[in-house]
Protein backbone atom coordinates (compact mmCIF):
# COMPACT_ATOMS: atom_id res chain seq x y z
CA UNK A 1 0.00 0.00 0.00
CA UNK A 2 1.02 3.56 -0.31
CA UNK A 3 0.77 4.78 3.25
CA UNK A 4 3.61 4.39 5.70
CA UNK A 5 1.69 2.45 8.30
CA UNK A 6 0.95 -0.08 5.58
CA UNK A 7 4.61 -0.35 4.68
CA UNK A 8 5.13 -1.52 8.23
CA UNK A 9 2.67 -4.36 7.65
CA UNK A 10 4.29 -5.24 4.36
CA UNK A 11 7.40 -6.24 6.31
CA UNK A 12 5.56 -8.59 8.67
CA UNK A 13 5.56 -11.55 6.28
CA UNK A 14 9.34 -11.40 6.18
CA UNK A 15 9.37 -11.18 9.94
CA UNK A 16 7.58 -14.55 10.13
CA UNK A 17 9.92 -16.22 7.65
CA UNK A 18 13.31 -14.88 8.62
CA UNK A 19 13.57 -13.25 12.04
CA UNK A 20 13.86 -14.86 15.47
CA UNK A 21 10.70 -14.13 17.49
CA UNK A 22 12.27 -11.90 20.17
CA UNK A 23 13.28 -9.23 17.64
CA UNK A 24 11.10 -6.36 16.44
CA UNK A 25 12.41 -6.40 12.86
CA UNK A 26 10.87 -5.30 9.63
CA UNK A 27 13.30 -6.26 6.89
CA UNK A 28 12.59 -4.46 3.64
CA UNK A 29 14.08 -6.92 1.14
CA UNK A 30 11.37 -9.56 1.13
CA UNK A 31 8.62 -7.01 0.79
CA UNK A 32 10.41 -5.45 -2.17
CA UNK A 33 10.75 -8.83 -3.87
CA UNK A 34 7.11 -9.61 -3.35
CA UNK A 35 5.67 -6.29 -4.46
CA UNK A 36 8.20 -5.17 -7.14
CA UNK A 37 6.84 -1.68 -6.91
CA UNK A 38 6.95 1.38 -4.81
CA UNK A 39 5.72 1.27 -1.31
CA UNK A 40 7.93 2.49 1.25
CA UNK A 41 9.14 3.35 4.84
CA UNK A 42 7.37 2.76 8.10
CA UNK A 43 5.30 5.88 8.51
CA UNK A 44 3.53 8.40 6.25
CA UNK A 45 5.07 11.80 5.33
CA UNK A 46 5.24 14.75 7.73
CA UNK A 47 3.09 17.88 7.45
CA UNK A 48 4.26 20.33 4.80
CA UNK A 49 3.16 23.92 5.24
CA UNK A 50 5.93 25.90 3.60
CA UNK A 51 5.66 24.82 -0.02
CA UNK A 52 3.53 27.78 -1.07
CA UNK A 53 6.15 30.28 0.00
CA UNK A 54 9.06 28.62 -1.74
CA UNK A 55 9.87 31.04 -4.55
CA UNK A 56 12.99 31.69 -6.52
CA UNK A 57 14.95 32.77 -3.46
CA UNK A 58 14.13 29.55 -1.63
CA UNK A 59 15.24 27.47 -4.58
CA UNK A 60 18.66 29.10 -4.44
CA UNK A 61 19.31 28.25 -0.79
CA UNK A 62 18.23 25.45 1.59
CA UNK A 63 15.46 26.12 4.07
CA UNK A 64 16.68 26.66 7.61
CA UNK A 65 16.80 23.53 9.73
CA UNK A 66 14.21 23.80 12.52
CA UNK A 67 15.83 24.52 15.88
CA UNK A 68 16.27 21.94 18.59
CA UNK A 69 13.35 22.00 20.99
CA UNK A 70 15.00 23.03 24.27
CA UNK A 71 12.76 21.14 26.69
CA UNK A 72 13.05 17.37 26.87
CA UNK A 73 10.04 15.47 28.23
CA UNK A 74 9.52 15.22 31.96
CA UNK A 75 10.57 11.97 33.57
CA UNK A 76 8.07 9.13 33.38
CA UNK A 77 7.08 7.41 36.61
CA UNK A 78 8.21 3.98 35.46
CA UNK A 79 7.35 0.98 37.65
CA UNK A 80 8.79 -2.52 37.55
CA UNK A 81 6.61 -5.52 36.69
CA UNK A 82 6.74 -9.31 36.87
CA UNK A 83 7.45 -10.47 33.35
CA UNK A 84 6.84 -14.09 34.36
CA UNK A 85 3.21 -13.46 35.32
CA UNK A 86 0.62 -15.65 33.61
CA UNK A 87 -0.50 -14.26 30.26
CA UNK A 88 -3.98 -12.78 29.95
CA UNK A 89 -4.56 -14.85 26.80
CA UNK A 90 -2.60 -18.13 26.99
CA UNK A 91 -1.47 -19.79 23.79
CA UNK A 92 -2.57 -23.36 23.07
CA UNK A 93 0.79 -24.32 21.58
CA UNK A 94 4.11 -22.98 20.27
CA UNK A 95 3.87 -19.69 18.38
CA UNK A 96 6.19 -18.39 15.68
CA UNK A 97 5.04 -14.79 15.52
CA UNK A 98 2.61 -12.38 17.14
CA UNK A 99 1.78 -8.69 17.21
CA UNK A 100 -0.41 -6.34 19.23
CA UNK A 101 -2.03 -2.96 18.65
CA UNK A 102 -3.29 -0.81 21.52
CA UNK A 103 -6.12 1.70 21.07
CA UNK A 104 -6.95 3.49 24.30
CA UNK A 105 -7.79 0.97 27.01
CA UNK A 106 -7.99 -2.03 24.68
CA UNK A 107 -5.27 -4.12 23.08
CA UNK A 108 -5.77 -6.34 20.05
CA UNK A 109 -3.53 -9.25 19.14
CA UNK A 110 -2.92 -11.70 16.35
CA UNK A 111 -0.53 -14.62 16.37
CA UNK A 112 0.45 -17.47 14.10
CA UNK A 113 1.10 -20.80 15.73
CA UNK A 114 3.86 -23.07 14.51
CA UNK A 115 1.19 -25.44 13.15
CA UNK A 116 0.00 -22.66 10.78
CA UNK A 117 -3.18 -21.71 12.63
CA UNK A 118 -3.75 -17.96 12.85
CA UNK A 119 -5.50 -16.54 15.92
CA UNK A 120 -6.96 -13.21 16.98
CA UNK A 121 -7.80 -11.92 20.47
CA UNK A 122 -8.40 -8.78 22.51
CA UNK A 123 -7.74 -7.55 26.06
CA UNK A 124 -9.59 -4.99 28.20
CA UNK A 125 -6.71 -3.14 29.87
CA UNK A 126 -8.97 -1.73 32.59
CA UNK A 127 -9.90 -5.19 33.88
CA UNK A 128 -6.90 -7.17 32.65
CA UNK A 129 -9.22 -9.74 31.09
CA UNK A 130 -9.92 -10.92 27.54
CA UNK A 131 -12.70 -9.05 25.80
CA UNK A 132 -13.85 -12.26 24.15
CA UNK A 133 -12.51 -15.82 23.67
CA UNK A 134 -9.57 -15.98 21.29
CA UNK A 135 -10.67 -17.02 17.81
CA UNK A 136 -8.88 -19.55 15.62
CA UNK A 137 -9.16 -18.48 11.97
CA UNK A 138 -7.73 -21.73 10.61
CA UNK A 139 -4.51 -22.61 8.83
CA UNK A 140 -2.53 -20.32 6.56
CA UNK A 141 0.83 -20.48 4.88
CA UNK A 142 1.83 -16.94 5.85
CA UNK A 143 0.59 -13.68 7.30
CA UNK A 144 0.96 -9.96 6.69
CA UNK A 145 -0.20 -9.17 10.22
CA UNK A 146 -3.19 -7.01 10.99
CA UNK A 147 -4.50 -3.46 10.89
CA UNK A 148 -6.86 -2.13 13.52
CA UNK A 149 -9.25 0.80 13.67
CA UNK A 150 -12.36 1.53 15.73
CA UNK A 151 -14.50 -0.30 13.19
CA UNK A 152 -12.63 -3.53 12.53
CA UNK A 153 -9.62 -5.74 13.04
CA UNK A 154 -8.35 -6.59 9.56
CA UNK A 155 -6.30 -9.81 9.36
CA UNK A 156 -4.13 -9.80 6.24
CA UNK A 157 -3.88 -13.53 5.59
CA UNK A 158 -1.99 -15.48 2.94
CA UNK A 159 -2.09 -18.93 1.38
CA UNK A 160 -5.23 -20.27 3.04
CA UNK A 161 -5.40 -23.52 1.05
CA UNK A 162 -7.99 -25.84 2.53
CA UNK A 163 -9.31 -23.08 4.80
CA UNK A 164 -13.11 -22.78 4.46
CA UNK A 165 -12.87 -19.00 4.90
CA UNK A 166 -10.61 -18.64 1.88
CA UNK A 167 -11.34 -18.98 -1.83
CA UNK A 168 -8.70 -20.77 -3.92
CA UNK A 169 -5.98 -20.13 -1.34
CA UNK A 170 -5.75 -16.47 -2.29
CA UNK A 171 -4.65 -13.60 -0.07
CA UNK A 172 -7.71 -12.68 1.97
CA UNK A 173 -8.70 -9.86 4.31
CA UNK A 174 -10.69 -11.19 7.27
CA UNK A 175 -12.62 -8.48 9.12
CA UNK A 176 -13.28 -9.18 12.81
CA UNK A 177 -15.54 -7.15 15.11
CA UNK A 178 -13.29 -5.55 17.76
CA UNK A 179 -16.11 -5.69 20.35
CA UNK A 180 -17.17 -9.33 19.94
CA UNK A 181 -14.49 -11.21 17.99
CA UNK A 182 -17.07 -12.29 15.40
CA UNK A 183 -16.06 -12.50 11.74
CA UNK A 184 -17.93 -9.78 9.84
CA UNK A 185 -16.77 -10.41 6.26
CA UNK A 186 -13.92 -11.66 4.10
CA UNK A 187 -12.42 -10.25 0.90
CA UNK A 188 -10.10 -12.00 -1.57
CA UNK A 189 -7.44 -9.54 -2.68
CA UNK A 190 -3.75 -9.30 -3.54
CA UNK A 191 -1.46 -7.91 -0.89
CA UNK A 192 1.17 -7.14 -3.51
CA UNK A 193 -1.11 -5.51 -6.07
CA UNK A 194 -3.39 -3.32 -3.97
CA UNK A 195 -3.10 -0.08 -2.01
CA UNK A 196 -5.16 0.23 1.16
CA UNK A 197 -6.12 3.13 3.43
CA UNK A 198 -7.90 2.34 6.70
CA UNK A 199 -10.29 4.79 8.35
CA UNK A 200 -12.37 4.31 11.50
CA UNK A 201 -15.37 3.10 9.50
CA UNK A 202 -14.11 2.52 5.96
CA UNK A 203 -11.41 0.66 4.04
CA UNK A 204 -10.42 2.30 0.75
CA UNK A 205 -8.73 -0.28 -1.47
CA UNK A 206 -7.32 0.25 -4.98
CA UNK A 207 -6.41 -2.31 -7.61
CA UNK A 208 -4.14 -0.22 -9.90
CA UNK A 209 -3.79 -2.97 -12.51
CA UNK A 210 -7.58 -3.24 -12.78
CA UNK A 211 -8.22 0.50 -12.57
CA UNK A 212 -10.71 0.08 -9.72
CA UNK A 213 -10.96 1.69 -6.28
CA UNK A 214 -13.61 0.78 -3.72
CA UNK A 215 -14.53 2.17 -0.32
CA UNK A 216 -15.81 -0.67 1.87
CA UNK A 217 -18.03 -0.28 4.90
CA UNK A 218 -16.06 -1.91 7.73
CA UNK A 219 -19.19 -3.40 9.30
CA UNK A 220 -20.55 -5.09 6.18
CA UNK A 221 -17.68 -5.25 3.68
CA UNK A 222 -20.00 -3.79 1.05
CA UNK A 223 -18.87 -0.98 -1.24
CA UNK A 224 -19.96 2.52 -0.28
CA UNK A 225 -18.75 3.64 -3.69
CA UNK A 226 -16.63 2.46 -6.62
CA UNK A 227 -14.35 4.53 -8.86
CA UNK A 228 -13.15 3.16 -12.17
CA UNK A 229 -10.11 5.35 -12.66
CA UNK A 230 -6.49 4.44 -13.55
CA UNK A 231 -4.90 5.07 -10.15
CA UNK A 232 -1.11 4.88 -9.87
CA UNK A 233 0.53 2.26 -7.72
CA UNK A 234 1.12 3.93 -4.34
CA UNK A 235 -1.26 6.66 -5.56
CA UNK A 236 -4.09 6.02 -3.06
CA UNK A 237 -3.43 7.94 0.13
CA UNK A 238 -5.05 9.39 3.21
CA UNK A 239 -4.36 12.99 4.17
CA UNK A 240 -2.50 12.72 7.47
CA UNK A 241 -1.54 15.39 9.92
CA UNK A 242 1.86 15.42 11.56
CA UNK A 243 0.45 14.30 14.91
CA UNK A 244 -1.24 11.28 13.34
CA UNK A 245 2.12 10.01 12.18
CA UNK A 246 3.73 9.89 15.61
CA UNK A 247 4.03 6.21 16.50
CA UNK A 248 3.56 6.41 20.25
CA UNK A 249 3.12 3.05 21.91
CA UNK A 250 3.78 1.03 18.77
CA UNK A 251 5.15 1.11 15.26
CA UNK A 252 2.29 2.67 13.29
CA UNK A 253 0.48 5.98 13.45
CA UNK A 254 -3.22 6.64 13.94
CA UNK A 255 -6.10 6.42 11.49
CA UNK A 256 -6.68 9.71 9.64
CA UNK A 257 -9.26 12.20 10.84
CA UNK A 258 -9.47 13.96 7.44
CA UNK A 259 -12.42 12.41 5.61
CA UNK A 260 -10.86 12.79 2.17
CA UNK A 261 -8.84 10.27 0.21
CA UNK A 262 -6.44 11.23 -2.59
CA UNK A 263 -6.47 9.21 -5.81
CA UNK A 264 -3.51 10.11 -8.02
CA UNK A 265 -4.38 9.03 -11.54
CA UNK A 266 -1.96 7.85 -14.22
CA UNK A 267 -3.39 10.57 -16.46
CA UNK A 268 -1.61 13.21 -14.35
CA UNK A 269 -4.63 14.33 -12.36
CA UNK A 270 -5.42 13.88 -8.67
CA UNK A 271 -8.89 13.57 -7.15
CA UNK A 272 -9.82 14.39 -3.57
CA UNK A 273 -12.85 12.24 -2.80
CA UNK A 274 -15.13 12.13 0.22
CA UNK A 275 -14.46 8.81 1.95
CA UNK A 276 -18.13 8.16 2.77
CA UNK A 277 -19.82 9.17 -0.48
CA UNK A 278 -17.05 9.05 -3.07
CA UNK A 279 -17.96 12.53 -4.25
CA UNK A 280 -15.06 14.28 -6.02
CA UNK A 281 -14.58 17.41 -3.94
CA UNK A 282 -11.65 18.65 -6.00
CA UNK A 283 -9.63 17.57 -9.03
CA UNK A 284 -6.26 19.08 -9.81
CA UNK A 285 -3.46 18.75 -12.32
CA UNK A 286 -0.80 16.55 -10.68
CA UNK A 287 2.03 15.53 -13.01
CA UNK A 288 3.48 12.09 -12.38
CA UNK A 289 7.17 11.93 -11.51
CA UNK A 290 8.65 9.80 -14.30
CA UNK A 291 10.55 6.62 -13.59
CA UNK A 292 14.17 6.23 -14.59
CA UNK A 293 14.92 2.68 -15.69
CA UNK A 294 14.05 0.13 -13.02
CA UNK A 295 13.62 2.66 -10.22
CA UNK A 296 10.46 2.51 -8.11
CA UNK A 297 8.17 5.44 -7.47
CA UNK A 298 6.93 6.06 -3.95
CA UNK A 299 4.17 8.53 -3.14
CA UNK A 300 2.49 9.77 0.02
CA UNK A 301 0.30 12.65 1.17
CA UNK A 302 0.54 14.72 4.32
CA UNK A 303 -0.90 18.08 5.17
CA UNK A 304 -1.90 19.52 1.81
CA UNK A 305 0.84 18.10 -0.40
CA UNK A 306 1.57 15.02 -2.46
CA UNK A 307 5.21 13.91 -2.15
CA UNK A 308 6.74 11.73 -4.86
CA UNK A 309 10.14 10.04 -4.94
CA UNK A 310 11.68 8.10 -7.83
CA UNK A 311 15.36 7.29 -8.00
CA UNK A 312 17.34 10.52 -7.69
CA UNK A 313 14.36 12.84 -8.13
CA UNK A 314 11.56 14.19 -5.93
CA UNK A 315 8.43 16.24 -6.50
CA UNK A 316 6.03 18.19 -4.26
CA UNK A 317 2.48 18.83 -5.47
CA UNK A 318 0.14 21.14 -3.49
CA UNK A 319 -3.39 19.79 -3.19
CA UNK A 320 -4.97 23.24 -3.40
CA UNK A 321 -4.38 23.34 -7.15
CA UNK A 322 -1.56 25.90 -7.04
CA UNK A 323 1.30 25.31 -9.48
CA UNK A 324 3.44 22.28 -8.77
CA UNK A 325 7.07 22.68 -7.81
CA UNK A 326 9.54 21.58 -10.49
CA UNK A 327 11.02 18.11 -10.16
CA UNK A 328 14.10 18.28 -7.96
CA UNK A 329 17.33 16.33 -8.30
CA UNK A 330 18.08 14.91 -4.87
CA UNK A 331 21.65 15.39 -3.68
CA UNK A 332 21.72 12.18 -1.64
CA UNK A 333 21.78 8.73 -3.23
CA UNK A 334 18.37 7.35 -2.27
CA UNK A 335 18.61 4.30 -4.54
CA UNK A 336 16.99 1.32 -2.88
CA UNK A 337 15.57 3.38 0.01
CA UNK A 338 12.08 4.52 0.88
CA UNK A 339 12.22 8.04 2.31
CA UNK A 340 9.88 8.46 5.25
CA UNK A 341 8.80 11.60 7.08
CA UNK A 342 10.89 12.68 10.01
CA UNK A 343 10.76 16.40 10.78
CA UNK A 344 8.51 19.17 9.52
CA UNK A 345 8.80 19.11 5.71
CA UNK A 346 11.84 16.83 5.80
CA UNK A 347 12.15 13.14 4.97
CA UNK A 348 14.55 10.53 6.35
CA UNK A 349 16.21 7.61 4.60
CA UNK A 350 18.74 5.02 5.67
CA UNK A 351 21.44 5.21 3.00
CA UNK A 352 24.77 3.58 2.32
CA UNK A 353 24.01 0.41 4.27
CA UNK A 354 27.07 -1.75 3.64
CA UNK A 355 26.36 -4.30 6.32
CA UNK A 356 28.99 -2.70 8.52
CA UNK A 357 27.72 0.89 8.56
CA UNK A 358 24.76 2.99 7.47
CA UNK A 359 23.73 6.66 7.41
CA UNK A 360 20.58 8.48 8.45
CA UNK A 361 20.07 11.05 5.69
CA UNK A 362 17.59 13.92 6.08
CA UNK A 363 16.44 15.53 2.83
CA UNK A 364 14.09 18.31 1.75
CA UNK A 365 12.11 17.01 -1.26
CA UNK A 366 11.00 20.51 -2.29
CA UNK A 367 14.63 21.53 -2.89
CA UNK A 368 16.42 18.21 -3.20
CA UNK A 369 19.00 19.28 -0.61
CA UNK A 370 20.44 17.20 2.21
CA UNK A 371 20.01 18.93 5.56
CA UNK A 372 22.19 16.62 7.61
CA UNK A 373 23.52 13.10 7.85
CA UNK A 374 24.46 10.97 10.85
CA UNK A 375 26.09 7.58 11.08
CA UNK A 376 23.85 4.91 12.54
CA UNK A 377 24.20 1.23 13.25
CA UNK A 378 23.30 -1.32 10.59
CA UNK A 379 20.14 -3.46 10.59
CA UNK A 380 17.91 -0.47 11.15
CA UNK A 381 14.29 -1.53 11.64
CA UNK A 382 12.69 1.84 11.13
CA UNK A 383 12.71 5.61 11.64
CA UNK A 384 9.98 7.05 13.88
CA UNK A 385 9.39 10.79 14.38
CA UNK A 386 7.90 12.92 17.12
CA UNK A 387 7.83 16.69 17.55
CA UNK A 388 11.04 16.52 19.57
CA UNK A 389 13.16 14.33 17.33
CA UNK A 390 13.63 11.08 15.48
CA UNK A 391 14.01 7.56 16.83
CA UNK A 392 16.12 5.18 14.74
CA UNK A 393 15.27 1.63 15.84
CA UNK A 394 17.81 -1.15 15.63
CA UNK A 395 19.82 -3.44 17.87
CA UNK A 396 21.10 -0.13 19.16
CA UNK A 397 18.43 2.57 19.00
CA UNK A 398 19.30 6.25 18.57
CA UNK A 399 17.40 9.50 19.13
CA UNK A 400 18.34 12.68 17.25
CA UNK A 401 17.03 16.21 17.76
CA UNK A 402 15.59 18.01 14.70
CA UNK A 403 18.97 19.56 13.87
CA UNK A 404 20.75 16.20 14.09
CA UNK A 405 22.09 16.61 17.63
CA UNK A 406 22.38 13.17 19.28
CA UNK A 407 19.98 12.88 22.23
CA UNK A 408 20.15 9.22 23.26
CA UNK A 409 21.70 5.85 22.43
CA UNK A 410 20.21 2.73 24.05
CA UNK A 411 21.12 -0.94 23.80
CA UNK A 412 18.04 -2.56 22.33
CA UNK A 413 15.03 -1.84 20.16
CA UNK A 414 13.13 1.16 21.48
CA UNK A 415 9.56 2.44 21.29
CA UNK A 416 8.22 5.93 21.93
CA UNK A 417 5.65 6.11 24.74
CA UNK A 418 3.08 8.84 25.22
CA UNK A 419 5.20 10.72 27.75
CA UNK A 420 7.85 11.28 25.06
CA UNK A 421 10.31 8.88 26.69
CA UNK A 422 11.23 5.37 25.59
CA UNK A 423 10.51 1.73 26.31
CA UNK A 424 13.55 -0.36 25.40
CA UNK A 425 13.56 -4.08 24.62
CA UNK A 426 17.13 -5.17 25.20
CA UNK A 427 19.26 -8.16 26.22
CA UNK A 428 18.61 -7.53 29.91
CA UNK A 429 14.82 -7.22 29.49
CA UNK A 430 12.45 -4.27 29.19
CA UNK A 431 13.58 -0.91 30.54
CA UNK A 432 12.32 2.65 30.55
CA UNK A 433 14.66 5.40 29.33
CA UNK A 434 14.35 8.99 30.55
CA UNK A 435 15.49 11.31 27.76
CA UNK A 436 16.03 14.29 30.06
CA UNK A 437 18.35 12.46 32.48
CA UNK A 438 19.67 9.54 30.42
CA UNK A 439 18.56 7.16 33.18
CA UNK A 440 17.57 3.59 32.34
CA UNK A 441 14.98 2.07 34.67
CA UNK A 442 14.84 -1.74 34.70
CA UNK A 443 11.19 -2.84 34.41
CA UNK A 444 11.02 -6.59 33.87
CA UNK A 445 12.06 -9.57 31.76
CA UNK A 446 9.63 -10.58 29.02
CA UNK A 447 10.27 -13.28 26.43
CA UNK A 448 8.88 -11.24 23.53
CA UNK A 449 7.69 -13.14 20.45
CA UNK A 450 6.80 -10.30 18.11
CA UNK A 451 5.60 -6.70 18.24
CA UNK A 452 4.49 -5.11 21.51
CA UNK A 453 2.27 -2.04 21.94
CA UNK A 454 1.40 0.29 24.80
CA UNK A 455 -0.78 3.09 26.05
CA UNK A 456 0.36 5.60 28.66
CA UNK A 457 0.68 3.01 31.44
CA UNK A 458 0.14 -0.53 30.12
CA UNK A 459 2.35 -2.66 27.86
CA UNK A 460 0.93 -5.59 25.86
CA UNK A 461 3.28 -8.16 24.33
CA UNK A 462 3.10 -11.51 22.57
CA UNK A 463 5.34 -13.89 24.53
CA UNK A 464 6.21 -17.55 24.11
CA UNK A 465 3.32 -18.44 26.44
CA UNK A 466 0.60 -15.97 25.44
CA UNK A 467 -0.47 -12.34 25.30
CA UNK A 468 0.92 -10.65 28.41
CA UNK A 469 -0.14 -7.32 29.91
CA UNK A 470 2.17 -5.35 32.21
CA UNK A 471 1.85 -2.03 34.03
CA UNK A 472 5.05 -0.13 33.21
CA UNK A 473 4.15 3.37 34.46
CA UNK A 474 1.85 5.13 36.91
Amino acid sequence: MSTDPERFYAALAERVDAVPPPELSAVRARAAQRRRRSFGGLLAALAAAVVAVLGAQAVLSPAATPPVRPVLPAVTDFVSFDGSADPVIPFTGPVGFGMTTTLGDRSYAMWMAEDGNEWVGAVDLLTGRPLWPARNLGKFGDTNGMQVSAGAILLLTEQGFGNPLIKDGSDTIIAVDPATGQIMWTLPYSFNDTDRVLYDDTLVISWPLRGVTEALDLRTGKARWTAREPVLQSGTNAIHTMAELYAFGGFTGRTPADRRVVLHLSTGRAQLRDVTTGRVEQEIVAPVLPLDGDTLRYETVVGENIYQFAGHRAKVQPLDGSPTMPDQAVQADLTGTWPSPCMYTLFCAITGDTGDSATLTVVDPSLGVTHWEREVKTRVRGVFPTADGVLVVGETSLVFAPDGTPVASVDGQAMWVESGNLLVFGPAGVSGHQLSTGENVALGKVDVAGYCSANATMLTCPTKDGIGVYRYAR
